[in-house]
């Protein structure tokens, strides 16, 4: 595999950080069912507020655009073999939404991808027009439309429901296992159309987005126009961030949250992703190689952590679900992202079968 190829693997490796971070926030509390500028208070909202800014609305579209690109990087491999990976990948996440995070978004990812295959192998201009259309869609009607209906609402604010937090509570500190199965089950059903939007409007032109940069061949692109590359990043963080910042500042208004999630947050994940392709050429090996073996065991790593905060966070564990602070979560989020990055890398060296194995047809691809 060519170092251009090696790249997504790093930049999936960084934006699990991001992904473990913004999984974390609700392992550690319904978030959905909160708003946080009544829930947290003083050093802790500040912190919320941060971390709200950095992950907010943008993992999600992250993800995608990787799983976009790796799709279409594995092209040669032909359509049936990867739409066969893709079928065990979201086993796996079911399987993980239902027994371990009922909050878990990769399944709509994954289900996303199986549209994105369509467009692979195809030129990027036409990948590039979906995807721009069908965001362009999303900010018409989920976010124009939620703006002028925010404005005219007197209700500005979604205060958080008690009763709802006290019984998410109850049960994940429970130890009762098939109760917390149960309730991951009714918030798996539960999400409905809202989910479907999502992964219609925001992951798939994402995914699309991802398809389009590798057709394009994107890492030459930046190798080729460094200083148009960082203009392009630096416009797209500062325009994303700041968007999110005006979310901050509005305290969560609808107007603020929706501008901040729907715009906002796609754009700072086409910024992280441009940012971390930039630099991927920049690093010396062995970090670089850190970073690309957490990648290359993305789906491993990322299953070990939901096992991992299940035991931290769940009744039968040590039941810190609901009772720790923001700062106590990206203490315990930052270890866990260390231990995985030190069992990838020794995976790597000692040829350890993990699932990704089942991922590779041939002796070439275990080479890579």
């Amino acid at each position: 595999m060519n170092d251009s190829n090696r790249h997504i693997y790093f930049i999936g490796g960084t934006a699990l950080s991001l992904l473990f971070l913004y999984s974390g926030l609700f392992y550690m509390m319904p978030l959905h069912e909160i708003n946080p500028f009544e829930y947290f208070f003083g050093r802790d909202l500040n912190v919320y507020n941060i971390v709200d800014i950095i992950t907010g609305g943008s993992i999600l579209p992250l993800i995608s655009i990787i799983t976009g690109y790796i799709i279409s990087q594995y092209s040669y491999k032909g359509k049936k073999h990867i739409a066969k990976v893709l079928a065990f990948m979201m086993l796996i996440l079911l399987l993980n939404t239902v027994l371990i995070f009922g909050f878990d978004k990769m399944p709509y990812v994954i289900l996303t991808a199986f549209i994105g295959l369509f467009f692979v192998g195809r030129h990027w201009i036409i990948s590039l027009a979906a995807s721009l259309a069908l965001f362009a869609l999303h900010l018409m009607f989920n976010v124009v439309l939620e703006i002028i209906s925010g404005l005219n609402s007197n209700i500005q604010h979604m205060y958080s429901g008690i009763q709802r937090v006290n019984e998410f509570i109850s049960t994940y500190r429970s130890s009762d296992y098939l109760s917390m199965v149960n309730m991951n089950v009714d918030i798996l059903s539960g999400a409905g159309a809202e989910s479907l939007y999502s992964a219609l409007f925001i992951i798939l032109p994402s995914i699309l987005l991802g398809v389009a940069l590798k057709e394009l061949d994107f890492t030459t692109f930046i190798k080729d126009s460094p200083f148009l590359s960082a203009g392009i990043i630096m416009a797209l963080l500062a325009g994303g961030i700041a968007t999110k910042l005006l979310q901050v500042l509005s305290l969560g208004t609808i107007t603020g949250e929706t501008l901040g999630e729907g715009f906002g947050g796609p754009v700072t994940a086409i910024g992280y992703f441009m940012i971390l392709a930039y630099i991927a050429d920049s690093l010396p090996k062995p970090v670089f190689e850190v970073f690309y073996n957490l990648g290359k065991y993305g789906l491993t790593s990322y299953i070990i952590f939901n096992i991992l905060m299940m035991f931290i966070f769940y009744g039968f564990g040590l039941a810190l679900y609901g009772q720790i602070s923001v700062q106590m979560l990206i203490l315990i989020v930052a270890a866990l992202y260390v231990l995985l990055m030190i069992l990838m890398n020794l995976a790597a060296k000692f040829n350890i079968p993990l699932l990704e194995q089942t991922f590779q047809t041939n002796k070439k691809m275990r080479r890579e």
